[in-house]
């Protein structure tokens, strides 16, 4: 049966649902790192499990969210990135024949536990696969998220910025800024569609991927401007790039060599000529990496409601206690402090009895 119009005068109001989505591990290491000497009475830092919480709250009261899930990177995460590019995040050492190495402060481990332990007394969920990396499932909640949903995303990782679209926006928790598709061109000089096309050819420092020889950030903008401007396809790239070199020839000029390297496929990296077609199977979050297994649990995952069983958030005002988090917090205002997770537990009990 066709719905009523609304009658003159009547405001039609759209019914949807705001999720957050948080990068539990970027989240974490600014949060611990920025309040690295914060102590309890007993000398035990509690800085880490302070912020995490503090910013969650902070974004709880700065929009209303029906649903707020945690991503945690796995134990293996990057596993199957590592797979395809052996040199993946080789610098932080963090695989060794296929094995995670930790080397971590014991005090970053017991503080993400104890952030973790909070979370399930305030009804968040969370969730980790143990060879999938929490960027990648959160793409893969927003490329499967329902039509009328829209998304937040908390997180430090710019690579997730290959997510903004209409109805996804992107909190960068260590600059205190929300992305979206409209003001993105005011913090970056690319226009937001191009970010793997970017990353691809010139690689991701910070997770050791190599990109072209020669062929930065900067040098690729300058040669092909059209970047900053409008969405491009990697193949107008390099069709644009061989069209220069052959301008440059006709015109008796030397052919550019860092864009020759781009047309060839030349790096310092291990993926030899095949630079462009690995780099973008490891950045492009589009294409999320996630095995047929954690696909199918996640599907289950973002359609089920939490088991409130034994949850409570007394609990957190116990843990307060024993981490000595009042200090911070201030020991009369715990009621208020905690208020936005009150009422965002009301909501997600709401949401799930009328869906």
């Amino acid at each position: 049966m066709p719905k009523r119009p609304a009658k003159k005068g009547q405001v039609k109001v759209e019914k949807y649902i705001n999720t957050l989505l948080i990068d539990g591990n970027a989240l974490f290491k600014v949060g611990y790192h920025g309040a690295i000497n914060e102590v309890n009475w007993k000398g035990e830092k509690i800085g880490g499990i302070y912020q995490f919480i503090t910013v969650l709250r902070k974004l709880l009261l700065e929009d209303l969210y029906h649903k707020v899930y945690v991503f945690w990177d796995g134990p293996l995460s990057g596993k199957l990135r590592y797979e395809i590019y052996s040199d993946y995040k080789v610098r932080r050492k963090c695989f060794v024949t296929g094995k995670r190495v930790t080397e971590i402060d014991p005090w970053f481990i017991k503080q993400q536990i104890a952030v973790k332990n909070y979370i399930e007394e305030l009804s968040i969920r969370q969730f980790e696969d143990e060879v999938v990396e929490g960027d990648d499932l959160i793409a893969y909640y927003c490329l499967h998220k329902k039509p009328n949903e829209k998304i937040t995303v908390c997180t430090n990782d710019r690579d997730i910025t290959q997510v903004l679209e209409k109805d996804v926006r992107v909190y960068l928790c260590d600059k205190k800024i929300f992305l979206t598709t409209e003001n993105y061109s005011d913090y970056f000089s690319n226009h937001y569609s191009n970010v793997l096309l970017i990353k691809t050819i010139t690689g991701d420092a910070s997770d050791d991927i190599k990109g072209v020889k020669g062929l930065g950030e900067k040098g690729l903008l300058n040669y092909f401007p059209e970047i900053k401007e409008r969405p491009v396809t990697l193949s107008e790239i390099l069709e644009k790039a061989a069209k220069l070199q052959s301008e440059r020839i006709e015109n008796k000029k030397k052919p550019l060599q860092s864009i020759q390297n781009l047309i060839e496929g030349r790096t310092d990296g291990i993926q030899g000529s095949n630079i462009l077609a690995i780099n973008e199977v490891i950045i492009d979050l589009k294409n999320p990496l996630l095995t047929e297994g954690c696909k199918t649990v996640m599907d289950e995952y973002m359609e089920s409601s939490i088991n409130p069983e034994g949850r409570d958030i007394k609990n957190v005002y116990q843990y307060i206690k024993r981490d000595g988090l009042s200090r911070l917090i201030g020991t009369n205002n715990l009621a208020d402090y905690l208020l936005p997770f009150k009422k965002l537990m009301s909501r997600e009990e709401s949401y799930f009895i009328n869906n």
